[in-house]
């Protein structure tokens, strides 16, 4: 075999005609096949045409449930995969507006309206652990303002007026560091922030708050008395004139318990406060107690945010649902006097993500301006008090009708009174063309009018000790009274 493999290709490689021979015959077979081939295959396809097109009609159904049933597969897949994370988001939701609004659902469900103050009051315990609250901000301020050799004042962030301020370290003024923070016997760190005029701050970063700051300042306002200050703050109407950040302020609701108390009361109040224009205004609902506590000489403030069935969540504003603030104001010596010292330390959280130099920012401009609108409202609530007695007064003096009755006294009847009156008021004119008199002395005057004073008191004396107020008005139009 291996003989005839090498006498093969021999010849091929030293015989050429009979490779072409070969590949002449090779040809002539290939014309033959794809001759009798085409045909046979034409009469095959001919014959057989139907199973042929029975079958790929088999195939392409086979082929194409396969790809609808695998399609179906994922659609229903993914289907339920997004329905369980939906049904899971929308049920999350439904529970934390649930968990954050039962009060109101449970309210609404039963018809309730009512607010129970015997559950949600501030109770008195907390108005009164506030009182030592100046005490401890005296040792705040000496404690970290206040220089430990001289006793003098340290600088925060600016010198004010009227301060004197620490020279210990040389010429220039020592500042008051931020690790000079005291910390207090309930464990609170406060370090000083920025000092204005009659006002010093600190502050001092809440827990769980995002980094947030709670806010102590310290004022001290000799033209100002304790009692306007606090009215200033309570009177939500006069509020609306001097706060331009208040756009809607209402008390919507009161303690029965207090309404009718001049030294307490406890009441719901609603504000609503303008934003810049790139935010949502911040509306409050929060409930407000007060207290004059004169045997120690304090006035106690305490507001923290609530839930009320009248005041409903907007959809144009945004809730604020964290918000505590209390204050504590004494008079230098009366309540009605000039002069206070108040304690104010408050926290807010706008439940905005805002950049820590703007809420600084914030802080060193809005409330010691806030302070400031305030010290001069409660100026201007004084005047305010007296023009509204002074107007009262003539509303009064207006509406009182003017009555004549008659005298009980035989001897003096009402018709020769009230016509000598008349003759005393009346004209030269009235009387007649008479000629103008030339004018009297001073000596003369002074006689004429002991003389008509004479005369008055002869009258008063025959007509008893009859009051003004019985005798009308007419009593004050008397000639002698009007011109002396």
């Amino acid at each position: 075999m291996h003989c005839l493999h090498v006498s093969i290709a021999l010849a091929r490689r030293y015989n050429p005609n009979l490779i072409h021979a070969r590949n002449n015959t090779s040809k002539s077979f290939e014309a033959i096949g794809r001759k009798w081939g085409g045909r046979w295959v034409r009469l095959w396809l001919r014959e057989q045409s139907h199973e042929v097109a029975k079958s790929c009609a088999r195939q392409f159904e086979c082929i194409v449930a396969q790809r609808v049933r695998r399609t179906l597969q994922i659609f229903h897949l993914y289907t339920k995969i997004w329905d369980e994370v939906a049904l899971k988001s929308f049920v999350n939701i439904w529970r934390r507006r649930l968990g954050q609004n039962t009060r109101k659902y449970l309210f609404g469900a039963a018809g309730v309206s009512a607010y129970n103050w015997d559950r949600e009051r501030i109770p008195d315990n907390e108005l009164h652990r506030y009182s030592k609250e100046l005490t401890d901000i005296y040792q705040l301020r000496e404690n970290t303002v206040t220089c430990a050799k001289c006793h003098l004042r340290l600088v925060i962030d600016v010198t004010q007026s009227g301060v004197k301020y620490c020279q210990c370290h040389g010429a220039k003024p020592a500042l008051a560091s931020v690790q000079n923070g005291l910390i207090l016997s309930n464990g609170d760190q406060w370090q000083p922030f920025i000092e204005r005029q009659d006002m010093i701050m600190w502050r001092k970063e809440e827990p769980e708050s995002g980094g947030l700051y709670a806010y102590k300042v310290y004022g001290s306002f000799p033209d100002v008395s304790a009692e306007d200050f606090l009215h200033v703050q309570v009177d939500v109407e006069y509020r609306k004139e001097w706060d331009p950040t208040a756009r809607h302020l209402e008390v919507i609701d009161t303690d029965p318990s207090t309404e009718s108390c001049l030294d307490h009361r406890s009441e719901i109040v609603y504000w609503e406060m303008i934003w810049p224009r790139l935010f949502a205004n911040r509306d409050y609902v929060f409930q407000r107690r007060w207290l004059i506590d004169k045997e120690e000489g304090l006035i106690v403030i305490v507001s923290r945010t609530s839930d009320h069935p009248k005041a409903p969540l907007r959809p144009d504003t945004h809730r604020v649902s964290t918000y505590w603030s209390y204050m504590v104001i004494k008079p230098y010596t009366e309540f009605d006097q000039p002069g206070i010292e108040f304690g104010l330390t408050y926290f807010d959280d706008p439940g905005v993500n805002i950049p820590s130099a703007v809420t600084t920012w914030v802080a060193m401009s809005g409330v010691p301006d806030f302070l400031c609108r305030m010290r001069k409202a409660t100026l201007d609530y004084q005047s305010r008090k007296s023009n509204d007695a002074k107007s009262a007064m003539v509303n009064i003096v207006e509406n009182q009708p003017i009555v004549l009755e008659t005298c009980s006294d035989s001897s003096v009847s009402d018709v020769g009174y009230v016509s000598e009156v008349k003759e005393n008021t009346e004209t030269p004119k009235e009387k007649g063309d008479e000629e103008p008199k030339p004018e009297r002395s001073d000596k003369k005057e002074r006689s004429a009018e002991s003389t008509e004073d004479k005369a008055e008191d002869k009258r008063e004396s025959v007509m008893g000790p009859t009051p003004d107020e019985e005798r009308g008005f007419l009593h004050y139009f008397l000639p002698s009274r009007l011109f002396t």
